[in-house]
């Protein structure tokens, strides 16, 4: 019988982002909180619990408690465009007119 040669390849193996420079016993309690809230909140994306969890430990506990006792999480961040007729690979519309100028142009009915 002949013997298969095999090469032996250095494939790097997977790693874990780790932007926050969590050491094992930090990600191991980070795993834990996260299924926890996972479990809690079944509704809500496991990315934004992460999410959550990494903001909530990375920064201080004085500016989470003033975000807390200011009511900050429940404020609007940014000023969004209301109304209108969503048409077309999402374009906007602000005006009747305007949309059936648009479907004259591109022969929609």
């Amino acid at each position: 019988m002949t013997e298969i040669e095999t090469t032996h390849l250095d494939i790097p193996r997977a790693t874990r982002p780790n932007p926050f420079n969590y050491d094992n016993l930090q990600f191991a309690v980070r795993d834990k909180a996260i299924r926890d809230l996972e479990r809690d909140f079944s509704k809500v994306p496991l990315k934004w619990l992460e999410w959550l969890y990494d903001t909530i430990e990375n920064k201080p506990k004085e500016e989470v408690e003033k975000i807390i006792r200011e009511g900050l999480w429940d404020t609007q961040i940014k000023e969004r465009m209301s109304g209108g007729v969503i048409k077309d690979a999402m374009k906007v519309f602000s005006s009747e007119a305007e949309m059936k100028e648009y479907d004259e142009i591109n022969k929609i009915k």
